[in-house]
Parts: structure tokens; C-alpha cells; sequence
């Protein structure tokens, strides 16, 4: 009887072992953290913290797909727990911040996907790539322009929606989709009120796009649009004020 406990306890922590040996080869960990690429492509190669207070890491939130694209977690990156056993294999995950739909100032949206390799019995570090994925708009005015106009306004639409509006004396950006938007301008000048409206479409993201404005000629019925590199000539439509 003596000999058969032994045998039965010799049995026992050979099945715990197998069954912790089989737990660390089928299963792995994963700890998350983010690397940000910050600078905007644009003329003066400036950085996404000039336009925005920069979000902090802990308020992304990450999504985890296995190979068959199955959802395994959705959260906040700082509601990960690293203790977490994953079956091995291959995953993807996506961090992001804000959201593609939500424009407007202090609107942007960061977005970044990195592939990993569950390894059974180890822990597997994972750097997140995110940098912004929506585009910045911005308004620059001339000397001359802002003499000429006592007061303006400017706004951002898309089919119909409005995504911003400019007053006059706003310095703040836009965060918009890059995909399209119509600008719009109504000019106040001393005897009339002048408008425009133009399209703009198929932009970059990650790219602050720069307008400046300017006057062609006093009484001219046209201003000068600088669009980053591009310049161009905008023909107003005039509405006298006594109309």
C-alpha cells in the first residue's frame, strides 16, 4: 500500500508537469508599447504637437486579431494585462487615438498596426508604430489681405456637412479627412461683401496643408491663394451691401 501512494504521488507531479510544460508551450505573453512618428510632410517639416496637445499612450486603444482575423481583445492599451496567455501563433495589432470621422480643431487621429508571433513560454514585446492618419488644415493671411478685408470668414464642409468654421483672427488648425472638402470664403470689404467657394480633394494624410491668402490687385475681384507650393488665382463673386 505504502509503495502504491508513492507511485500514485510520483504519477501525479509527472501529469502536473506535463500539464504545466504542455500550458508554457502552447501559450505565450505580450507586453505593448507605442513609438510615435510625429512629423508632418509640408513645407516647413513641422510636428504634429505644433497643431495639438499630443495624446498620452495610455489612451490608445488597441484591437488584437489572430490569424483568422478573430477579435481576441479591444481596449484600452493601459487595460492590457501583461500576465495574459495568448495561444501561440501570428496576430496583428492596431492602435488608435480619436477617430477618422471626428474632424474639427484639436480633432487629430493617430493609427498604427505591427504583426506579432506568440511563442510558447515566452513573453514577446511589441512596438505599435502610430503616427497621424488624418490631414491639418491651416489658414495664413498677407499684410495686405487683412488691411483690405476688416473681416472674413472661412469654412470647411464636405457634401453639405460642416466640418469648421474660421473667423477672423483664428490661428488654430483643422484635423480633417484627407479624402475631400469644399472651402469657402465670405470677404467683407468696405462697400461689399465678396465670396468664393472651391474643391479640394484626394489630399495626403500625416500633411499640413498651408492656405495663404493675399490681394492681387486692390478692386480687383480676385484674391491669391497659395495652397503649399501651389498658387492660383480665385475670381470672386461681389454683392454690394446697399443690395
Amino acid at each position: 500500500m505504502k509503495h502504491l501512494k508513492t507511485i500514485l504521488s510520483v504519477m501525479v507531479l509527472m501529469l502536473a508537469f506535463s500539464c504545466t510544460k504542455n500550458q508554457a508551450e502552447g501559450n505565450g505573453q505580450v507586453s505593448f508599447s507605442l513609438s510615435s512618428k510625429l512629423e508632418l510632410a509640408d513645407v516647413t517639416k513641422s510636428s504634429v504637437s505644433q497643431f495639438t496637445t499630443l495624446p498620452s499612450a495610455q489612451n490608445f486603444t488597441i484591437t488584437i486579431k489572430n490569424a483568422s482575423d478573430a477579435t481576441v481583445f479591444t481596449g484600452l492599451i493601459s487595460e492590457w494585462d501583461e500576465a495574459t496567455l495568448l495561444p501561440v501563433g501570428t496576430y496583428t495589432v492596431t492602435a488608435t487615438y480619436g477617430s477618422l470621422e471626428e474632424e474639427g480643431f484639436d480633432k487629430p487621429f493617430f493609427t498604427g498596426t505591427a504583426d506579432f508571433t506568440v511563442k510558447g513560454g515566452e513573453q514577446t514585446s511589441v512596438s505599435i508604430p502610430v503616427s497621424l492618419g488624418n490631414a491639418i488644415v491651416r489658414m495664413t493671411f498677407t499684410e495686405a489681405f487683412n488691411n483690405y478685408y476688416p473681416d472674413y470668414t472661412f469654412k470647411l464642409s464636405r457634401d453639405g456637412q460642416e466640418i469648421a468654421v474660421f473667423e477672423k483672427g483664428e490661428t488654430r488648425a483643422v484635423f480633417v479627412d484627407p479624402w475631400k472638402f469644399k472651402l469657402e470664403g465670405t470677404l467683407i470689404g468696405e462697400m461689399k461683401t465678396s465670396t468664393f467657394s472651391k474643391e479640394y480633394s484626394n489630399l495626403l494624410e500625416a500633411t499640413a496643408y498651408t492656405f495663404n491668402f493675399d490681394v492681387t490687385n486692390v478692386g480687383g475681384g480676385a484674391i491669391t491663394i497659395r495652397f503649399n507650393d501651389t498658387v492660383e488665382t480665385i475670381e470672386l463673386g461681389d454683392h454690394e451691401l446697399n443690395d
